[in-house]
């Protein structure tokens, strides 16, 4: 009887070790574009980027969370205008952390995203896209409540379809991204 209450009360264990974290960083790195033209051969466009996020997020340091981040950033380059702008994006993401008793907590996180790119076209203001991530990294407290996160993503973009007079592109992006920030958990 002891052992069906217990596994009956165990994810109230779960949820009672649980708390709402939020957090900020920055991110960055180079990301390869590739344009197909129909008629034209493919090209590729390297271009670097940095952005800041704000995150929150809901879990334990310890076991599985779930977070959601809103981020902005700049190119280096003009990729589909000749005054290409602001980058916004904001992601959901699901994270596993793991306790080895070693003083920081690695964890593996996985997620999607919704992305929009402002760029000055005849018809178009706007280039919207979707990407999919998974990446890992670690959590090092530094003081109650406050945590230091270091992480790597692998990040694969898909953006819309932009009419380029007569034709139509498509266009594709990956990038691995690192990122340092710092969390408050209450």
């Amino acid at each position: 009887m002891r052992i069906l209450l217990s596994a009956l009360l165990f994810p109230f264990y779960l949820y009672a070790a649980a708390g709402v974290y939020f957090g900020g960083g920055i991110s960055g790195g180079t990301e390869s574009f590739t344009v197909d033209n129909p008629g034209v051969e493919s090209r590729s466009i390297d271009a670097k980027y940095i952005s800041g996020l704000i995150k929150a997020g809901y879990g334990d340091l310890k076991s599985y969370a779930i977070e959601i981040a809103l981020g902005y950033g700049d190119y280096d380059t003009n990729i589909y205008s000749p005054n290409d702008d602001t980058y916004i994006y904001f992601d959901i993401s699901i994270i596993k952390s793991f306790d080895f008793d070693i003083g920081f907590y690695p964890f593996i996180k996985a997620g999607f995203g919704a992305n929009t790119f402002s760029v000055e076209r005849e018809m178009k203001n706007w280039v919207t896209g979707g990407s999919l991530f998974f990446g890992g990294g670690l959590y090092l407290p530094i003081a109650y409540g406050i945590e230091a996160e270091f992480n790597v993503l692998y990040r694969d973009k898909n953006w819309q379809e932009l009419d380029m007079v007569g034709a139509k592109i498509q266009s594709s992006s990956y990038i691995v991204e690192p990122y340092f920030g710092l969390n408050y958990r209450f």
